[in-house]
């Protein structure tokens, strides 16, 4: 039919000032059917037709202004900054224990044994997260590493002895003679085709040197420094917020706030220990214990596993140990987590899942977006510089002197051998 459907356009409303903040709005959909199906007799075609509105919303009064003009006209997207809440492993358990029992002995409501009881047991299971990494962190180092650096630095000196013919001096005689030879593969007295004069075992025990294949290892290398590095930056975060964005109070009592809509109105803003609570303030006393015990204890454990693990995976005999080691070296950053899971109640785990903390607001910038490249670049640079480039070391100590000589020479041994 030539009927037509839907609201007519207004076209006498006043047109709003192009320098007037555009106001939020949402589409909705509605349909409409025309005819009518009528039974008995001929059949009726069902036709939809659908018409969408523009619904122009009041914006709240409490809420900020989604969209700020800036000096060159354009619009920049603003808002509230959510709050982040804290990680569900047991560096974030301990924080939260400390924070929601103090704030129940200051509010004096609750049984004090149990929220000393819970602070105990916590601060127990931060104390045996720590000391397995540690203990692990010494343990790998004497057992696995070292032997690791042993075998590779006697593969690489009767390497310098043969393709050198000899004419070598000595880099350190203790605990065992390191050998280099004179002038580098530049030099008059590197001779390449003595490669084949060595036996076939120290032959593949050279070539599969991880600085032999540079590119591959500096791939190797730069995950395992993004590994670490999300810790770094995790311990990055949690410092700003407990000091930068978290008032300092001398009542621990005021330290939360109800932060969920399941609080009730009736308890006078106080934080139940099931329910959703942000962390407005801390004492100085608390600030301190959250950083010097729980934050820095990991990001040393964390800075010193990043070096462990540069020197394992470059003293790695075979490119397959490689990925492996990369892989196995984790496990030590994941205790954690795996004592949170295996050991924590469940009431404190919903507590720690009802906490947040508040984080510092990241306006639309070209410098936060290229933050992204900071700290990709950031690894990158460390790679290189302990991994050394040809014509210098590095800061490695795997291979003190490495002179760069492995890779031109297995070139064709790795082709014969990784042929498929």
């Amino acid at each position: 039919s030539g009927r037509s459907f839907g609201p007519k356009a207004d076209h006498s409303a006043p047109q709003r000032p192009e320098s007037q903040t555009p106001p939020m709005a949402k589409l909705t959909h509605s349909t409409y059917t025309t005819g009518v199906p009528i039974f008995p007799g001929p059949p009726v075609e069902i036709r939809k037709r659908q018409v969408v509105h523009r619904v122009e919303l009041q914006q709240p009064a409490d809420m900020e202004d989604p969209m700020t003009t800036c000096e060159d006209g354009s619009y920049t997207l603003t808002g509230k900054w959510p709050n982040m809440p804290l990680e569900q492993d047991t560096f974030g358990m301990t924080i939260c224990c400390l924070v929601r029992d103090f704030y129940y002995l200051s509010k004096g409501t609750g049984t004090p044994w149990n929220r000393y009881s819970r602070m105990l047991t916590t601060m127990f299971l931060l104390v045996l997260c720590i000391s397995l990494q540690i203990f692990l962190l010494v343990q790998v180092k004497h057992f696995v590493c070292a032997k690791a650096v042993h075998d590779i630095r006697l593969a690489y000196d009767s390497f310098q002895t043969t393709m050198y013919n000899g004419h070598t001096e000595d880099l350190f005689t203790v605990p065992f003679r390191e050998r280099r030879g004179i002038g580098g593969p530049f030099g008059p007295y590197f001779n390449a085709s003595r490669f084949d004069d060595m036996a076939p075992e120290e032959q593949a025990a050279a070539c599969r040197i991880p600085l032999s294949q540079p590119v591959f290892f500096f791939g190797v290398l730069y995950i395992w420094t993004l590994t670490c590095l999300s810790e770094v930056k995790k311990c990055k975060e949690l410092v700003s917020s407990f000091l930068l964005q978290t008032d300092t109070i001398e009542d621990m009592g005021k330290s939360l706030q109800p932060a969920g809509d399941d609080a009730d109105d009736d308890d006078d803003g106080f934080c139940k220990d099931t329910e959703e609570a942000l962390l407005v303030g801390l004492t100085r006393g608390v600030k301190a214990i959250v950083v010097f015990v729980v934050l820095m204890p990991r990001f040393v454990v964390t800075s010193v596993l990043l070096w462990i693990g540069c020197r394992w995976l470059l003293a790695t005999a075979t490119f397959t140990d490689l990925i492996l080691n990369a892989v196995a070296l984790e496990f030590i950053l994941s205790v954690k987590d795996l004592l949170y899971i295996a050991i924590m109640p469940r009431r404190n785990m919903v507590s720690l899942e009802n906490l947040y903390v508040r984080v510092a607001a990241e306006r639309e910038s070209f410098a936060v977006f290229a933050s992204v490249i900071g700290w990709a670049g950031f690894a990158a640079v460390w790679v290189l510089l302990y991994m050394g480039v040809p014509g210098h070391n590095g800061w490695q100590m795997v291979l003190r002197g490495y002179q760069w000589d492995v890779h031109n020479v297995c070139d064709v041994w790795i082709k014969m051998r990784y042929a498929v």
